[in-house]
Formats: C-alpha cells, sequence, structure tokens
C-alpha cells in the first residue's frame, strides 16, 4: 500500500474512531433509567469498547485480539517491574486498609460494581484504544522502522496522558491531576513497549487493571473516597510533579530498554 494511501487508512481510522465513541456513549446513556452512577458508567465504557473493536476489525487488525498463555504470562515478567510494584502496593494497601478499618465502608454491591467498571475502563478501553487502536494503527500509518515505532509509541503514550485532562472536572487543585498526566505519558510508553514485545493486549488489560486497583484498595474501596486528586496528592507527596517527571522519565528508559537492538528485531519479524 502506498504510503499517502496507509496515512489516510489508519489516521482516518484514528479520527473516525475517536470522533464516534465521543458522541455515541453519552448519547446511549442520556436515555438510561438508572440513577446508580456505577452502572451508567458500565453501560457508557461497554459502548466505546464496542466501536473500538469494531474499529479494530473492520481495519483488518484482528491480530491486537490474538492471545496465548504464554505471552500473558511473559508480560507480567517482562513487566516484572510494573509487577513488582502492583504486588507491593496489594499487599501494602490491604495490610493497612484491615488493621485500620477491619472491613471497607464502601458495601459489597458496590465494591463489586467498582471493580467491574475499573476493569472495564482502566483495563479493557484505555488498552483497546491506546495500545490497539492509537499504537497499532500509528504504527501501521508510519512504517516498520524502529524511529517509525518510537514515533508512534510517543503519540500514543502522550495522547493516553491527555485522557486524564477529564480528571480535572471539578477539582479544585489541578496540581495533582497535572502530575497524573505527565507520569501516565511515561507509564503510557512503558506499557506500549511491554504490549510490543508480548503482542499480548489481554495482559497489559489485566496489569494495567491490577496495578490501578493496587492504589484504590485503601482510599476508595476501604474508605469510600473519590477525590482523586487529593488522593493523588497523598500517593506521591511533597514534590508530586518532580516525582511524577521522574516517574515518566524511568518509565521511558524501561520501555526503551524493552524494545533494544535483537528485542526489536523479534518484533518486527514477528509483525
Amino acid at each position: 500500500m502506498k504510503t499517502s494511501l496507509r496515512l489516510i487508512k489508519y489516521l482516518g481510522a484514528i479520527v473516525i474512531s475517536f470522533i464516534l465513541m465521543t458522541i455515541i456513549p453519552s448519547q446511549i446513556v442520556q436515555h438510561l433509567n438508572y440513577s446508580n452512577p456505577y452502572i451508567i458508567q458500565c453501560v457508557y465504557l461497554l459502548a466505546i469498547i464496542v466501536i473500538l473493536t469494531a474499529t479494530i476489525v473492520i481495519f483488518g487488525e484482528k491480530k491486537v485480539f490474538a492471545f496465548s498463555l504464554k505471552s500473558f504470562k511473559d508480560t507480567f515478567v517482562i513487566g516484572g517491574v510494573m509487577t513488582a510494584i502492583t504486588v507491593f502496593y496489594f499487599v501494602t494497601g490491604i495490610y493497612k486498609s484491615i488493621n485500620e478499618y477491619g472491613t471497607p465502608l464502601m458495601d459489597g454491591k458496590t465494591i463489586v460494581l467498582f471493580l467491574v467498571g475499573t476493569f472495564l475502563g482502566a483495563g479493557i478501553r484505555e488498552e483497546l484504544l491506546t495500545r490497539g487502536v492509537w499504537l497499532t494503527f500509528f504504527r501501521k500509518a508510519f512504517g516498520n522502522s524502529k524511529a517509525s515505532y518510537i514515533v508512534a509509541m510517543s503519540l500514543s503514550s502522550i495522547a493516553f496522558g491527555a485522557l486524564h485532562i477529564s480528571n480535572l472536572n471539578g477539582t479544585i487543585d489541578p496540581t495533582p491531576i497535572y502530575a497524573q498526566i505527565i507520569y501516565a505519558i511515561g507509564i503510557g510508553f512503558f506499557l506500549a513497549a511491554l504490549y510490543l514485545r508480548t503482542g499480548n493486549l489481554w495482559g497489559n488489560m489485566v496489569l494495567h487493571y491490577l496495578f490501578d486497583i493496587s492504589l484504590m484498595i485503601k482510599p476508595m474501596i476501604y474508605e469510600n473516597r473519590s477525590d482523586l486528586g487529593v488522593l493523588i496528592g497523598e500517593w506521591l507527596g511533597s514534590g508530586i510533579i518532580l516525582k511524577s517527571i521522574l516517574i515518566s522519565v524511568v518509565s521511558v528508559v524501561i520501555g526503551l530498554y524493552l524494545i533494544r537492538g535483537d528485542k526489536f528485531k523479534e518484533i518486527a519479524e514477528a509483525e
């Protein structure tokens, strides 16, 4: 396929899918008769997931949904840094929560809806959008050189960070959200490299989901809080912007290491 046609096809697909997911899901939830915000959120996210899935299938990239148990397990091994951090926060979060509260302040039904909603949102939607559509389609549009891959990874990661701008709504102090946007860009680059190495988006979905949940156990499930900006500020502590920049830089460095030399050759050959 000629370069110009390839650019039109894949960049056009990104634009079309983004427009559809911006308009259609919101129209659907407007006609719901549910008052539970978690149910509304789940329906909204499912609509986005359907649109993204259709985009991937229609534009001939069904390989995004490829699965093997080996590559799924490789996600947690190759992404060992994120796996270790996730386990650490899970263990410490549960330990502190049980010691301080005993049982969660969030009721059982809400916990289930919260966990499902987080998996649909942080796990499936964000990975399907940023790595499944944006990374894949940018990569297809720009070609198979390593420079093209890095550009695709960078663009999809910047867009991933930009997704979190919506968290500024209703926030009194925007600084923690700015920090979140910054570190999300770096983490997005790392997750992009991880997906390229394994070729298994399902592993990314699960690891991303577990990482987010590990940070939410104590403040959201046990304390039943929803003040995201404050929670991020408490997590990062003083020097929040500098810490977020450090997280982002380290994540990018690790991501580049994952696609180094011979590893990139393996990625290109698999493609």
